[in-house]
């Protein structure tokens, strides 16, 4: 009786433990795996911030996994790819999704993404076959055509044909809209490129000539201006960036040009003239530096990790720097 009451009494006291006693381990509930689907929609996630070696990682683990996604893990990894400019890696993802299951709901937009991974490799005449071959390849819905048409436009800028590109896009993006920003996305940084390019090619010749090509120029910068404005609202931050980096440097490109031409045959004092180019043309300089600066606190804000966010810190930090100093000397 006396050894039954001490046990109830001890059992009634709270046991204290002290370290380095050995003390009971409490049941630890372990997590159950991820399933396919799981790893599938965290390693999207991650791609849209740009942790791109998570996301494959994630991606791999996902394929092997096998399951009822495995047709949208293979596309993903071809956007993988896509994104992170690994152009051959994608056009093969996009293929073997197309080649097992054709009929796929990720299948069209495989076949949409290789043309333009084609174009971006380079293989103008492929990207264009490519495209023309899916016109041709039965009826389309309205967003099916109007991918195609983007796409198309696409092709033709990178090839060289400008005013049919630019003619087709235009006219695709006023056609409507649908759930796929990531090819109208690409077509307005297309059209961002295009008129880059185009200012770029404008020079300043001759006296009375300078000035209109001048306002020329800069209304060409600012119709790609716009065009990234509006990728914003897309939520594909990898395009809006580089269309930031783009402008930017765009920007830059005109005020060398503009520093760099010659003054007229009537300046007498070419010494002034060019320092009143300079002290004019430095409002170009400080759109660039917001243009790069914008950049940086969009990747910021949305969490984007990828090298376009490295690239725009980095001519960022480097024209604030040269800003600073040329600031700092001037009388």
């Amino acid at each position: 009786m006396f050894l039954i009451w001490m046990c109830l009494a001890f059992a009634a006291e709270p046991v204290e433990v002290e370290i380095g006693d050995e003390a009971p381990i409490a049941d630890v509930a372990v997590p159950a795996p991820m399933s396919q689907q799981d790893l599938l929609e965290e390693a999207v996630a991650l791609r849209q911030v740009g942790a791109f070696d998570d996301a494959k990682r994630l991606l791999v683990e996902a394929s092997a996994k096998g399951g009822e996604v495995s047709e949208e893990v293979a596309y993903q990894q071809g956007v993988l790819a896509e994104v992170t400019e690994q152009w051959s890696e994608a056009i093969a993802a996009y293929e073997s999704v197309v080649a097992t299951w054709p009929k796929g709901s990720s299948a069209q937009d495989a076949r949409f993404r290789r043309a333009y991974c084609l174009e971006e490799l380079g293989e103008h005449k492929a990207a264009t076959a490519a495209v023309k071959q899916l016109q041709h390849d039965g009826e389309w819905s309205e967003h099916d055509a109007r991918t195609i048409l983007l796409q198309r436009g696409i092709t033709e800028l990178r090839s060289g044909k400008t005013r049919r590109g630019v003619r087709r896009i235009l006219f695709a993006l006023e056609s409507g809209t649908d759930d796929r920003s990531w090819i109208r996305a690409k077509a307005r940084l297309a059209l961002v490129r295009a008129q880059l390019d185009m200012a770029s090619r404008i020079k300043f010749k001759g006296d009375k000539r300078a000035a209109k090509q001048l306002v020329k120029r800069a209304k060409l910068l600012e119709a790609a201006e716009k065009q990234a404005i509006v990728m914003f609202n897309l939520n594909e931050p990898e395009f809006a960036l580089e269309g930031l980096l783009m402008l930017g440097d765009g920007y830059l490109a005109l005020y060398d040009a503009l520093v760099s031409t010659p003054p007229p045959r009537k300046v007498k004092d070419t010494d002034a003239f060019v320092a009143a180019v300079r002290k004019k043309g430095a409002i170009l300089r400080t759109k660039a530096l917001a243009r790069y600066g914008e950049g940086v606190r969009v990747a910021a804000r949305t969490q984007w990790v990828g090298s376009v966010t490295q690239r725009l810190t980095v001519k960022r930090d480097a024209l604030a720097t040269q800003l600073a100093s040329e600031a700092s000397e001037s009388p």
